[in-house]
């Protein structure tokens, strides 16, 4: 479930240490954009993608995709996964609370921060996500 959240740290914008804030979440900033995040192996030249998009209505969307190609003795192979998910969310006194489907709400830890750029970052439960291009 909290891998959902894990998903904004487009590899172009990279975090620094700039305003901070724990907690620090709002609706309005969910609402803002979809939120990704991105990974990259360099070492198995895999990749992975994530999107989630909050809705007004307390419901969220998630839709990521994995892909790589490996080559070896017997040729190359490549491979794509693409999945999709999603629940409720809420927003209580600046902390966010998520499930998937129809699960119990549960507690996201988050910090707010911005990019050297100055948009905004969401550390959920330790991975970074950024506003969508």
């Amino acid at each position: 479930m909290k891998s959902i959240i894990a998903l904004i740290a487009a590899a172009a914008c990279f975090s620094i240490a700039l305003p901070v804030q724990a907690g620090g979440i709002s609706n309005e900033l969910l609402l803002s954009s979809a939120w990704c995040t991105f990974t990259y192996n360099k070492t198995t030249g895999y990749s992975n993608t994530t999107r989630v998009r909050f809705n007004k209505n307390g419901t969220y969307g998630t839709g990521g995709r994995a892909e790589g190609s490996t080559s070896g003795k017997y040729g190359s192979y490549s491979s794509q996964n693409d999945t999709s998910g999603g629940g409720r969310w809420k927003v209580n006194k600046g902390e966010l609370y998520i499930s998937q489907g129809r699960s119990e709400l549960a507690h996201v830890n988050t910090v707010v921060k911005r990019n050297s750029s100055g948009y905004p970052i969401i550390l959920a439960d330790g991975v970074e996500y950024s506003q969508c291009k």
